[in-house]
């Protein structure tokens, strides 16, 4: 399961007028992209698309992150596209490069705080985009997730046959109105995860790719967020496991902005209790991943909490009886 933050609003071209009138020195990069973007009608795809036409080659993670202000153009190719840009969003020239800030400081502290997956294609390469495109899924930038609470649950034959879900997100701009979910299918899966109980949300859209193995739903809020507020939604999503499907050997979700709790529960089938079981973090900024034993209750259910996390992979992994050496 992977969460993503992106947006791609629409508006009406006479808010051009609105944005035009804008105090030079006032609005940062970020906020002068948002404006255009959404005075301009376009969508993110669409101005790749002619970004494209025009030479530079900007990913729609790389303009998702320069219009949510977790990343800035810093290097030349990137300082050319802004450029582009401009002429795309028919901006005055210098409206948008005039607002770079100075490069953001690197180093350890610095990518502890604010640290997001460090390749800008990486969105791209696991067929987001693709399956976003394909059912006409807006991404949904701005929306800053808080805390996850997993929950997966295991039958007896060793297989991940229900998963539940806790958010807790806040929104940094106002009409944010659904989130997404991303989850990874076992190869072979026959019958698609159905959606089974929701709170405060509701299922929108959906995309499959058999190809890459990957489902996202949308999930709709009760009603558009404003800046600052915050929404809790639950969800269960069942999956259909096959007869003789190998055995689930971990589950693991994966950020790509720093998130500030991450609690994972496992509840085992009857019958079919690991011999061990260990927290599992791999941090995007370190290739090296850390584990730490956790403990199995008499119940058959183990968990794990992490907390100040940077983007990367985090979950729990167990071993079985005949891999317990």
């Amino acid at each position: 399961m992977t969460l993503h933050d992106y947006s791609d609003a629409r508006h009406s071209p006479d808010q051009r007028n609105n944005f035009d009138s804008l105090d030079p020195a006032g609005p940062s990069f970020a906020d002068t992209l948002r404006g255009a973007i959404d005075a301009s009608g376009l969508t993110l795809e669409r101005i790749r698309a002619r970004l494209t036409e025009r030479g530079s080659r900007v990913s729609l993670a790389t303009l998702s992150n320069w219009q949510s202000g977790s990343r800035q153009p810093e290097q030349r190719r990137s300082i050319e596209a802004v450029r582009q840009l401009e002429n795309v969003l028919e901006l005055p020239m210098g409206r948008l490069s005039g607002r770079l800030g100075p490069p953001r400081p690197r180093g350890r502290q610095v990518a502890a705080e604010e640290s997001a997956a460090p390749d800008e294609q990486w969105l791209d390469s696991s067929g987001l985009s693709a399956l976003m495109t394909d059912a006409d899924i807006a991404p949904q930038n701005g929306l800053r997730r808080i805390s996850l609470h997993l929950r997966c649950h295991l039958d007896s034959g060793r297989a991940v046959h229900r998963i539940s879900y806790r958010h807790v997100l806040r929104a940094e701009r106002d009409g944010l109105s659904h989130d997404l979910n991303l989850l990874e299918l076992s190869p072979g899966t026959r019958r698609r995860p159905t959606l089974i109980s929701t709170h405060n949300c509701r299922l929108g859209r959906q995309s499959v790719s058999e190809e890459k193995h990957l489902m996202i739903n949308e999930l709709l809020f009760d009603s558009a967020l404003r800046r600052g507020e915050t929404v809790v939604i639950e969800y269960e999503i069942e999956l259909y496991p096959e007869p003789g499907q190998p055995s689930d050997n971990s589950w693991t979700a994966s950020f790509r902005l720093p998130i500030q709790e991450f609690l994972i529960e496992a509840q085992f089938g009857p019958g079919a209790v690991p011999v061990r079981c260990r927290e599992i973090r791999r941090p995007f900024s370190d290739p090296t991943p850390t584990e730490r034993p956790v403990r199995i209750s008499e119940s058959a259910n183990t968990h794990a909490v992490m907390l100040g996390l940077r983007a990367g992979r985090y979950g729990l992994e167990w071993d079985w009886p005949e891999q317990h050496g």
